[in-house]
């Protein structure tokens, strides 16, 4: 009898490497004006920062319903396997209530269900974590309490490169906007408490780049576990940090990329670069 991983869509796995890790994948929607996609499906990360440049309206993500996870869940029950689903922080997202009825309506005990707090990769690290503690062994209740242990310690830090995208979501008021793009303000932000929140701002990317790695020197790598170095729609951006991290010594040794998809990248926008990675316990 084997242990169900899932998690959803907004944790940004390529389908292959879930694959690979025997993990279940439940798909987000996105929106955009009258046509609906299912993430990691009928839309890839790159067609969506396309439509995302080109269209004018805002897109919208849309939870997985109490019956997308049913169905995983059921899949579960019929085998008589346990499962751990680790989710997209409850603070951005209804996702995690929709699982939480699934599990009621499937009337199924060993399903244990892990707000994870935070977002895109950082779901990654926990999930790698959680299939490293499945292979070895270790029975469903405990690798879901292994898991709320470490959450806690995913640090998200990123470089947004427009303040376009936070106004069209609310975050900004349009004047606020406009102000930042003639000055030239790039926002920090960083995934705390489960939400996104700016941390600062610099006049350019270059400024940003080194308010960011400051961040990342407040708060070490731990090379434990695997890192990533997050990017919206242009890996290449990957120039502008980690070389300066190698000339710190703080690249990390398990450097892994991951682009950025529709859940968190309708509000950051294309251009937009960051590390995910777990702090390193003093």
């Amino acid at each position: 009898m084997g242990i169900r991983i899932i998690t959803d869509s907004s944790a940004d796995f390529e389908l292959a490497a879930a694959k690979r890790r025997g993990v279940s994948v439940v798909s987000m929607s996105i929106q955009f004006g009258g046509a609906s996609f299912l993430d990691g499906k009928s839309i890839t990360h790159d067609l969506f920062y396309r439509l995302l440049q080109e269209r004018k309206e805002n897109p919208s993500t849309s939870q997985p319903t109490p019956a997308d996870f049913l169905r995983v869940f059921e899949k579960a029950k019929a085998a008589k396997e346990p499962a751990v689903a680790i989710l997209l922080s409850s603070a951005l997202s209804g996702t995690l209530q929709s699982a939480l009825i699934a599990k009621e309506m499937c009337g199924y005990d060993p399903i244990y269900i892990v707000d994870s707090m935070t977002a895109t990769a950082g779901i990654q690290i926990l999930v790698n974590y959680a299939c490293k503690l499945r292979d070895s062994g270790l029975p469903a209740p405990e690798i879901a309490e292994a898991v709320e242990r470490i959450k806690d310690r995913v640090r998200i830090f990123a470089v947004i490169d427009t303040l376009e995208y936070l106004r069209r979501g609310g975050r900004l008021t349009g004047l606020q906007a406009g102000l930042g793009t003639m000055a030239r303000l790039k926002p920090v932000i960083a995934v705390r408490d489960g939400k996104v929140a700016i941390t600062g701002k610099a006049l350019g990317t270059a400024a940003a780049v080194r308010q960011m790695i400051k961040h990342l020197a407040d708060h070490p790598i731990d090379d434990a576990y695997p890192s990533y170095f997050l990017y919206s729609d242009d890996k290449s951006r990957e120039e502008l940090l980690l070389p300066k991290l190698k000339e710190q010594n703080m690249l990390p040794l398990r450097l892994h990329y991951s682009s950025v998809g529709p859940t968190i990248g309708a509000h950051i926008g294309p251009g937009a670069l960051g590390m995910a990675y777990m702090e390193r316990m003093e």
